[in-house]
């Protein structure tokens, strides 16, 4: 995460793979949020909240 950005956990998803966290990520003078996903010690951005949540459930093993 960059200096000044603001980041939130929206929802966090348990499966048998282990947990996914789902952020919203703020920056300064972009119009839309990004989104992060973390898992396993990783970090993966996407342009929106609907691509995140799908990954999110794969990474952790529960489609969502």
């Amino acid at each position: 995460m960059t200096s000044g950005n603001t980041r939130t956990l929206l929802h966090t998803i348990e499966g048998p793979n282990g947990s996914a966290a789902l952020y919203e990520v703020v920056s300064p003078g972009q119009a839309q949020p990004s989104y992060e996903v973390d898992f396993g010690g990783t970090s993966t951005t996407f342009k929106s909240m609907g691509e995140a949540y799908i990954e999110a459930g794969v990474m952790s093993g529960t489609p969502t």
